[in-house]
Formats: C-alpha cells, sequence, structure tokens
C-alpha cells in the first residue's frame, strides 16, 4: 500500500465530483475555489489521467472520473462507519449527528419536541439544519434527513414517521368579512395566501390551493406569497387570506383558526426519516428514528 497517499485531494475530488462544480463545491467546504481547482489539477496529474470534463454547465466526470467516485465512495462510507463504530462501542449513544430538515420541520416540529431526547441522550450533540434544499447525505451535509421521500435513491433507508394532512383555514374575522367559501370555486372570490413559486420548496404541489377545484392548466392568483410557514400563519392570524397548513400543527387549537372547506379532498405529506444505508448500525442514528417515530405518533 502507498504510504504517501493525499487523502485530502481524494476528499476534495469526493465533493466536486457530487457538487458537480467547483464552485458549489467551495461553498459547501469554506474553501476558496482556486484552492480547489488547484488540488484537483495536482490528483489528475499524479494519477496521469483525466478526471473530469469542463463544460458550460460545470464539470462532468470522464470515465477514469466514474471510477474513481465509485471508490472514494466505498472509501468514506467505511470511515463514516469506522467513525461511527468508535462511538458505538460504549453502551450510551454519543457523538455529534447532524439532522437535515426543511426550515418548517425544523422550526415548528422538530425542535420544540427535542427536549426529551436531549434529556435522555446528552452526550449526543445534534446539529439541525433548515434547509429547503434537500441536503446531501453522501458528501456528509448531514447524517441524516427529515423530508418527503427521496426517489431514486436506492442507497438510502427511509422510514415514515408521520403523515400531515394537509387543510384550509383562515382566521375568524377574514370570514366575517369576506364570507366563507362554500364550494372550492367559491375561492376564486377569495384572497389566498401560498408559498409562491420564486423560492425553492420541499414539497411537491405546495402552492395546491390556486388549484383546488379548478380546470386542470388553470390556476388562481395568489394574493400574497410568503415563503416561510410561520409567515403565512401569521399573515393568516391578522385577517389577510386563507392558508394551507398541516392539520398536526403544533397549537393549532389555540391559534384561533376557523377550517375551510372541511368537505373537500386535500393533499397529504407523507414525512420521512432518512439515513445512509451504511449507518444502519450506529445507535445515534436508530435512538433518534425511534424517538421520532414515537413522539409524531402521540
Amino acid at each position: 500500500m502507498k504510504k504517501n497517499i493525499d487523502w485530502d485531494k481524494f476528499k476534495l475530488f469526493y465533493f466536486v465530483a457530487n457538487a458537480g462544480s467547483f464552485t458549489a463545491a467551495a461553498e459547501t467546504l469554506n474553501i476558496s475555489q482556486s484552492a480547489i481547482s488547484r488540488s484537483i489539477q495536482a490528483l489528475e496529474y499524479s494519477l496521469k489521467v483525466k478526471l473530469f470534463e469542463r463544460v458550460a454547465r460545470g464539470l462532468v466526470l470522464t470515465k477514469a472520473g466514474e471510477n474513481l467516485l465509485n471508490a472514494t465512495e466505498k472509501a468514506f462510507e467505511e470511515f463514516e462507519r469506522a467513525e461511527m463504530l468508535m462511538f458505538e462501542e460504549e453502551e450510551e449513544p454519543q457523538g455529534t449527528l447532524k439532522v437535515a430538515t426543511t426550515m418548517a420541520i425544523a422550526t415548528v416540529w422538530l425542535v420544540p419536541l427535542l427536549s426529551n431526547f436531549l434529556r435522555k441522550y446528552p452526550k449526543i450533540q445534534l446539529t439541525i439544519i433548515g434547509n429547503d434544499e434537500e441536503l446531501d447525505l453522501k458528501t456528509r451535509q448531514a447524517d441524516v434527513s427529515i423530508r418527503p421521500f427521496v426517489e431514486n435513491h436506492p442507497e438510502l433507508i427511509q422510514n415514515q414517521i408521520c403523515v400531515f394532512n394537509l387543510k384550509l383555514y383562515a382566521s375568524k374575522e377574514y370570514l366575517k368579512e369576506y364570507g366563507t367559501p362554500q364550494h372550492a370555486k367559491d375561492l376564486d372570490h377569495h384572497k389566498l395566501i401560498v408559498f409562491g413559486y420564486d423560492a425553492i420548496n420541499p414539497y411537491n404541489n405546495i402552492n395546491w390551493p390556486l388549484k383546488l377545484g379548478m380546470p386542470p392548466g388553470s390556476l388562481r392568483t395568489p394574493y400574497l406569497c410568503i415563503n416561510t410557514s410561520s409567515g403565512m400563519r401569521q399573515a393568516a392570524e391578522e385577517g389577510h387570506g386563507i392558508i394551507a397548513l398541516a392539520a398536526e400543527f403544533p397549537f393549532l387549537d389555540k391559534s384561533g383558526f376557523i377550517e375551510v372547506l372541511p368537505e373537500e379532498k386535500k393533499p397529504t405529506i407523507p414525512i420521512y426519516y432518512v439515513y445512509p444505508n451504511h449507518l444502519k448500525e450506529s445507535k445515534r442514528v436508530k435512538v433518534l428514528g425511534d424517538y421520532l417515530i414515537e413522539i409524531f405518533k402521540s
């Protein structure tokens, strides 16, 4: 075995290959783009192969690059497994655990529900990453993720922890002023507050109130777009319009909201606890998943 392997260069290659560009990898790793570029050039020189084709939209792996990526993915999975197992030797779960989820789940559901978990497992250091973009578990941007099902990733274990049942709500003041819609078509004449289309959203069909009861391909014009659930809730509490909210929303019964069009069929959002297959033996990963399944059931 070669003793002078520069693992840092392979690590940078791994992040660049998964990010698809020097710029994206530099942002993830918080180092300069030029430093990453020099490292990749040095790695290509030492291996005497070309790893990337430079194209207008970024980087594309060559055949040699694809082979190296497969090898580095396996190597880093083993490194990660070894790191986890060092802590797993202890009877009590411990160590760091990075949890990626949507902004809404992080702020509204997850953080308020973690008190008992943190007391029960004081040696686990949680990092909660609220981000509506899907973080890459392969590049260790996070260890686990809590979000809707991730398609086309057989290397991930995805356990459903709950289902959000979406409904329409408005304040008593709004309905007194504008009336209560009796049919989905009545929403044409109401003020709808939705997430909008100008920001990345973590859910399919997030602006469904604009389509409810409309002919295929038709959309209502929203009254107000706000890309946070807390902002939408506050706007509705102020009487600005009708919003979509999960029936499981904490403290919904204290909000004063009145459900609108309860007989209409509305979307549901299954939420999953997601982690790479090579972390399936991690105590940290397991105890958090078990805790969330139990807490969401109750």
